[in-house]
């Protein structure tokens, strides 16, 4: 079976009544009302071929319950017919089935039961009438096959109140004719190709507008090293923590506050040339700002310990 040009039916349609529905018109094609959508999008990309206008409606739709009851009958129904003629032990009306006591409850208050309190063993249910009408279920097949416009506003209410069917809001459109209407949709072309110049057939064709708010293609551009990122991460976990960054505009910094202040043992591998750049000029670091005490400190730990540590117990 071939491709269904919606496109076409639905300009047909407009042309022959005036006006659609899209969602009543996918209903009459028995398609699925977005593929109608789409299609009036589609026409509407080419020009003002058409008009169309957002509108809503509600619905009666049934809830899965609602659709058990249409095919197989209302709880009050199907139990009704389950009572035999000789009647039932009220005590055994829960047997009858998962609802049955809903069942039970609304065939009472229909007047189609009656109960025998003084039946020997315990009140008897039986039926009070010959025949009954599923109303329940007439008024849902109703509502499933769109027939219910007439349909007391009570009764909509009482099927509500039992969650058998519930109301869903149907958005559509209204399409009608537009300045430029046709009965056929003539692309506009994107391109103004080498080939088009050349023939001369771009002076028949019809042209996208140029937008030149348009924004251009985004350019490739680069992305950060993963140690980077792993970087970035540690970094944001530290200041969550409560954290607060140094100065780190400090490029060059003496050995003392690199190496003696972390407490690293003159013979560590960091203090070696082939790890630490060192610079000769200046040779040494002024330390002459820096309070002496707290210079004597960091040597005393050093060589003797302090703090809980031993200390590297220089000669």
């Amino acid at each position: 079976m071939g491709s269904i040009d919606f496109e076409k039916l639905i300009l047909e349609e407009i042309a022959n009544s005036g006006h659609l529905n899209t969602y009543e018109f996918a209903k009459d094609l028995q398609q699925d009302h977005q593929l109608i959508v789409g299609a009036i999008k589609s026409i509407q990309s080419v020009g003002e071929i058409i008009n169309t206008e957002q509108c809503q409606q509600e619905n009666l739709v049934l809830t899965e319950e609602g659709v058990l009851i249409a095919d197989k009958g209302s709880h009050e129904a199907l139990l009704y017919n389950d009572i035999p003629s000789e009647g039932i032990k009220q005590a055994d009306i829960k047997n009858l089935g998962p609802n049955a006591s809903i069942g039970f409850s609304k065939a009472m208050s229909s007047g189609w039961l009656r109960i025998d309190k003084s039946a020997e063993g315990g009140p008897r249910v039986y039926k009070k009438v010959e025949s009954i009408e599923d109303s329940v279920q007439q008024s849902l097949i109703k509502i499933l096959n769109n027939e219910y416009k007439e349909m007391a506003d009570a009764k909509i209410k009482e099927l509500k109140k039992r969650k058998l069917v519930a109301t869903q809001i149907i958005k559509s459109f209204t399409v009608t004719k537009g300045k430029d209407f046709s009965l056929s949709v003539k692309r506009l072309e994107a391109d103004l190709t080498a080939d088009l110049l050349l023939s001369g057939l771009w002076e028949e064709l019809t042209f996208k507008p140029y937008n030149f708010d348009a924004l251009g293609a985004s350019l490739p551009s680069g992305h950060l090293h993963p140690l980077m990122k792993v970087r970035s991460q540690f970094r944001q976990i530290f200041l969550e923590m409560g954290f607060t960054e140094m100065p780190t505009n400090n490029f060059v910094e003496s050995s003392f506050w690199n190496f003696d202040t972390l407490f690293q043992p003159q013979q560590h591998p960091a203090r070696d040339a082939h790890d630490t750049f060192f610079l000769s000029d200046p040779a040494v670091s002024k330390l002459e700002e820096m309070p002496q005490s707290y210079i004597e400190a960091v040597k005393r730990t050093h060589e003797h310990g302090g703090y809980g540590s031993q200390g590297y117990q220089y000669d």
